[in-house]
């Protein structure tokens, strides 16, 4: 499966860092249209033939991090529609013992529910959330889901912000890692203000570190 956007290099045995913020000579490959990108990237994981080897390169991949792996506390997502799988990563975690809390929708926030294997319900936008109390949870790591990522670990979400207004009042310390199959990554998003970028970019091919976020990756 190929398409025409830039995409990482195969994984070599360190990760690749991701280009500071304020490094020049993207601009020319810049994707502008969120909107169009967004449509791209969707059909491409739609019609990706090879996503069970994909998500079994990222588990192994992510689970090479030990910044991800010696963590307490994990705020997960579940996988909806072609998503990358974090099915796997959440049975290997309740394996561990760890804690594992998942996102809640109430109107234009998020809210952090625990999971300890209870019943999903379809939230407001058709995907699947716990059933249970919400808690004002700070979890060590946060696993972002995202439609493309670019070489800055930046990450471009389906627009609500959702994320973004989470990260900003409550996961600011948290080890930011999102999780992509490698032909969503581009050379360069556009960027608001309002944008937090990933600490780490894990793909099928390997894993991006944000410059200045290295213990990620050790």
């Amino acid at each position: 499966f190929r398409m025409r956007l830039p995409v990482p290099r195969q994984a070599e045995r360190s990760p690749t860092r991701c280009l500071p913020a304020s490094a020049g000579g993207l601009s020319e490959n810049m994707w502008t249209d969120k909107r169009e990108l967004r449509r791209i990237m969707q059909e491409a994981r739609k019609n990706a033939p090879d996503r069970a080897v994909r998500d079994e390169r990222i588990f192994r991949n992510l689970l090479a991090l030990p910044a991800f792996t010696e963590a307490r506390s994990y705020f997960l997502y579940r996988s909806f529609g072609a998503e990358a799988d974090t099915a796997r990563i959440a049975a290997e975690l309740a394996r561990r013992g760890k804690e594992i809390w998942y996102p809640r929708v109430r109107g234009k926030e998020m809210e952090t529910v625990r999971w300890t294997g209870q019943l999903f319900s379809r939230g407001p936008f058709g995907i699947e959330e716990p059933v249970g109390e919400a808690e004002n949870a700070c979890p060590d790591v946060c696993i972002l889901p995202m439609l493309a990522a670019d070489k800055f670990c930046r990450r471009l979400g389906y627009g609500g912000g959702y994320y973004d207004r989470y990260l900003a009042e409550r996961g600011r310390s948290a080890r930011k890692i999102g999780i992509c199959y490698a032909f969503q990554v581009v050379d360069a998003l556009p960027v608001e203000e309002h944008d937090l970028p990933a600490d780490a970019v894990v793909t099928d091919s390997g894993v991006f570190v944000r410059v200045g976020r290295e213990e990620v990756a050790k």
